[in-house]
């Protein structure tokens, strides 16, 4: 027997001990460890960084990149320690509960709970140090942040002297000359440099690659025209897709042909020695700089088409068109030079007061250049060869025009009185964001264009999109919407951040400045502040207006291009603006720092509520959601209750809008609609019947007036042919045979159109055929006398 227990015991350690091996990977708890480690040095070390008074913005932004990288890091790691985790738990749970004390298990068991309580201290240990980086790494990342934010404040609205100063432009003077002299000696000294050790052989490979890279793009240049002009092309009068795909193909051709030009020099000097460091430095911003000259005038200038008015998506006349191209491409050359310039300047360390001259300059160019840009734009007589047929653009541009001016304003006081900075910073980013917006705008408008010829089956792309897809006309407007909104989406998610980063400015600048700067008082846990109530007033607000704008956006993008019944669409509407004003509100209570965790007292503050008065509301409200849910009255129904019958217009969180026939509206509270007895001639469809009752004389032909009118309805456009149309003979009267006319329409609204216009055809037929309408009795009396 004790040999029986002996065997039992070693064979539980060998299965235990091989459970062990397989709970978890010992590399990877190593690598974990390693990690951690090593994380914590880089934040020891980034922490005193951010402690010297010299740090810089870039560094800032590189140190932020950094924490960003371990707290990834570690998150990454900790979560790869979760199932070693749970293993080594589970094998312990396997060895059964600890012994209480005064007891004791088998040695074997005991050792293999100690040495898997080891394991899961040491695991736990390596999650819990990488939980604890991931911590340490993100308060770093956000004092990081406040440092680069509070940096760029002080730098921007540092004061200095006026542009009206001379001694402003006396020290601009001799910066200039310490930067020529930087630059000849630069120059020297690279010169000295490449004559010893350079390859002056590898400059031939500057036309050898030109030459090669040229041909490449001729030959897929033409291949791609050939093909677009087999494909797209039917007649030669530009069409709107036309005429923005001319401006988009312009930049991308712009783009291409200096990257034949540049890239081949730029690898020849390198292969050949010559791009040093010290020459990089000045080589790369003279890329910049006409790389991004002729991007932006190619821009304006395909946009304008001056002495080509056919292909002109703007309003300008022809003066105009020929002045704005040369305005843009000043101002892209005046910028992005004064940016370059700034560059060279910090890399020869030339003094403060040279690159605040510089920044005045480039301030100055370019508010007068934009300012005469706006007028230039403003003062012409617009293009005199627009057509009714003709789409142009950026008519909603004149409502910022307003807005710039005071922009431009701004940016001249400010050099006035000394903020060279500020001003140079509202020019600079002004323009850049004129740029940004053309063109997401002009994608967003080839997107459309694209989509309406997608429609046209006669039109070059419409036939090529359905001979690659194979889809009916249904099925192309439904790849359209989907189209649409993809692009939409996409222009938006690059848009708003590509702003944010040009100005540099996000809600949590604002928080963090208003906070600084408004002294709050705790109640409990809960801080109150003005500026936390302006803060939850600014985010609400904030989120109703991004709501409204995107359900106007689903409403005209998506819906109204769909077939869905206008109930549906309703209830899509009502529940997308339903779910965007609870997100906004819960953002902004999220904002002042209120803690949801607990549903408790949310929940019983409501029932407190709804018991003190609030169930009538609550009832409606909840009844809202049921009529949007289930949809037993839906917008645009025809029902009828105990106030009146009507068209139903909107249903509402607490009520529903029926307006009658006579232009009178009835508000009816929710719960009525949902508890009370309402009759929907339109719940399941919109088929309606109409009936027509005739009476003509007895002696009249019967069988012809039930051909009479069985005729003149089945000849009607609306009346359906399933279930066709009948004819009974209601009465054999003394005044005469009774008929009734019953037949369906499609729409119940058409019901009374069609019987009208079916009694308007009966009268006529019936004199041809000399068939009578008797009269009454008081009638025919009166006539006789």
């Amino acid at each position: 027997m004790r040999a029986i227990r002996v065997i039992a015991a070693a064979f539980a350690f060998l299965v235990l001990s091989w459970a062990l091996a397989s709970a978890y990977d010992e590399a990877v708890v190593g690598q974990a460890e390693r990690a951690a480690e090593k994380f914590r040095a880089d934040l020891t070390l980034i922490e005193k960084e951010l402690l010297l008074p010299t740090i810089t913005d870039a560094q800032l932004t590189d140190y932020r990149g950094k924490l960003e990288d371990i707290r990834a890091g570690s998150q990454v790691g900790a979560l790869s320690l979760v199932e070693p985790v749970s293993e080594v738990n589970q094998q312990i749970t396997l060895l059964g509960p600890a012994p209480t004390s005064g007891k004791t298990e088998a040695p074997a068991v005991a050792a293999q709970r100690e040495a898997l309580t080891k394991v899961l201290n040491r695991i736990q240990g390596a999650k819990s140090q990488l939980e604890l980086v991931a911590v340490t790494a993100e308060q770093l990342a956000s004092r990081a942040s406040a440092l680069q934010r509070n940096l760029f404040l002080t730098r921007i609205f540092e004061g200095g002297r006026s542009v009206l100063n001379p001694r402003l432009w006396l020290d601009t003077g001799l910066g200039i000359g310490r930067l020529a002299a930087g630059l000849a000696a630069l120059y020297s000294n690279w010169w000295a440099d490449v004559s010893r050790s350079a390859n002056f052989a590898g400059l031939a490979l500057i036309p050898v690659f030109v030459l090669v890279f040229t041909g490449v793009y001729l030959a897929i240049r033409g291949r791609l025209q050939r093909w677009i002009t087999r494909q797209f092309v039917t007649n030669r009068t530009p069409d709107d897709i036309g005429r923005l795909w001319r401006v988009i193909r312009a930049q991308i051709a712009t783009f291409a042909v200096l990257l034949i030009f540049f890239l081949p020099v730029w690898l020849a000097l390198d292969i050949s020695g010559f791009m040093t460091p010290r020459f990089e430095m000045v080589f790369m911003p003279l890329i910049d700089v006409v790389f991004v000259t002729a991007i932006y005038w190619v821009i304006a200038r395909r946009v304008a088409s001056p002495g080509q008015p056919q292909w002109r998506i703007v309003d300008l006349d022809e003066a105009a068109a020929a002045r704005l191209p040369v305005l843009v491409g000043l101002t892209a050359f005046v910028a992005v030079t004064a940016r370059s310039f700034g560059t060279v300047a910090d890399g020869l360390y030339l003094p403060v007061s040279y690159t605040v001259g510089q920044s005045a300059l480039s301030a100055i160019a370019i508010l007068a250049l934009l300012s005469f840009t706006l007028l230039t734009v403003r003062n012409q007589q617009g293009l005199a060869e627009k057509t009714p047929g003709r789409r142009l653009y950026f008519g909603w541009a004149r409502s910022f025009v307003p807005l710039i001016w005071l922009l431009i304003t701004g940016g001249a006081l400010a050099l006035l009185t000394g903020y060279v900075a500020l001003a140079n910073y509202i020019a600079q980013q002004l323009f850049e964001t004129a740029i940004l917006v053309t063109v997401l705008y002009l994608l967003h408008h080839l997107t459309d264009a694209a989509v309406t010829a997608s429609f046209d089956p006669q039109s070059g792309f419409g036939r090529f999109l359905r001979q690659i897809t194979g889809l009916g006309e249904r099925g192309m407007e439904r790849l359209g919407i989907v189209f649409r909104t993809i692009v939409d989406l996409l222009l938006l998610m690059a848009g708003l951040p590509l702003l944010f980063i040009l100005w540099t400015v996000t809600w949590i600048d604002f928080r963090n400045l208003f906070n600084t700067a408004v002294f709050g008082f705790k109640i409990g846990n809960f801080t109150l502040s003005p500026s936390t109530v302006f803060m939850v007033l600014l985010v609400i607000v904030g989120g109703i207006i991004i709501t409204n704008l995107l359900v106007r956006w689903l409403d005209r993008r998506i819906l109204a291009q769909t077939r869905l019944d206008r109930g549906v669409q309703d209830s899509l509407r009502k529940g997308a603006s339903y779910a965007g004003y609870v997100a906004a509100a819960g953002m902004g209570l999220s904002a002042a720092g209120l803690d949801f965790s607990n549903i408790a007292i949310i929940a019983g503050a409501l029932g407190v509520g709804i018991g003190f008065g609030l169930q009538s509301i609550v009832n409606n409200f909840i009844s809202g959601l049921i009529l949007l849910a289930e949809r037993p009255i839906r917008v645009g129904d025809w029902v009828v209750l105990d106030a009146g019958q009507g068209l139903v217009k909107r249903i509402n969180v607490r009520s529903t809008e029926i307006e009658t026939f006579e232009s009178c509206s009835i508000i009816v509270p929710n719960l009525m609609l949902i508890t009370g007895v309402v009759k929907n001639w339109t719940h399941g469809d919109t088929i309606g019947q109409f009936m027509v009752a005739v009476t003509v004389d007895l002696a009249s032909d019967a069988d012809l007036v039930r051909k009479l009118l069985l005729e003149t309805a089945r000849q009607h456009p609306k009346v359906m042919t399933f279930p066709e149309p009948g004819v009974t003979l209601a009465r054999i009267a003394a005044t005469g045979l009774d008929f009734e006319l019953r037949g369906s329409v499609a729409d119940i609204f058409d019901g009374g159109a069609v019987a009208s216009d079916i009694r308007f055809s009966l009268l006529t037929q019936f004199r041809e055929k000399a068939i009578t309408i008797p009269q009454p009795l008081a009638v025919m009396q009166a006539a006789q006398k």
